[in-house]
């Protein structure tokens, strides 16, 4: 069973299946392996929120609060879409033999990060499933983004590499 780290967990292959494993606690595990103050910034941005919302509650101004949960609720919803149009989160366990191809697209360290794109066989049709990577920010992620190429042809997926201005 091979595997490599992704944005937030772990893709195992195995003998039969591609999995992925996900969640926002591996997620920070995998900042805090490769970017401590990366990750400090985020928590200091989120403890940051927190308190400015608990001061918009104590001060009672239901505008401000209303304002700040619209523009929450709509990152959040804008983000679902985005992810539901790329299938990321979609077919965590997709079966080796219906994977049609992957394709390997090199993100840049500010703007994009580097995924793979799987295609494989559903219902009839060709699907994509995104696998995203560590941000070429942190410390292990470009040499992850490579172990993760070898894994796939270690298995017998041949790995298409594009650029990231190319459409996979």
């Amino acid at each position: 069973m091979a595997s490599f780290r992704t944005k937030r967990g772990r893709c195992v292959l195995t003998d039969d299946e591609l999995r992925v494993e996900s969640g926002l606690l591996s997620q920070a595990k995998r900042y805090w392996e490769g970017n401590k103050p990366l990750l400090a910034a985020y928590l200091v941005v989120y403890a940051a929120l927190v308190a400015a919302s608990v001061q918009v509650v104590g001060r009672g101004d239901w505008t401000a609060l209303a304002v700040g949960v619209g523009v929450v609720v709509a990152l959040v919803v804008v983000g679902r879409a985005v992810n539901r149009r790329h299938g990321v989160g979609s077919a965590d366990r997709i079966p080796l033999h219906d994977v049609e191809s992957v394709a390997a697209v090199e993100g840049d360290d500010w703007l994009t990060r580097p995924r793979f794109v799987v295609r494989y066989w559903r219902g009839g049709e060709v699907q994509r499933r995104y696998v995203m990577m560590p941000s070429g920010l942190l410390s292990y992620g470009e040499s992850e983004f490579e172990e993760a190429k070898a894994v796939f042809r270690d298995r017998g997926i041949s790995v298409e590499s594009v650029g990231s201005s190319e459409r996979a």
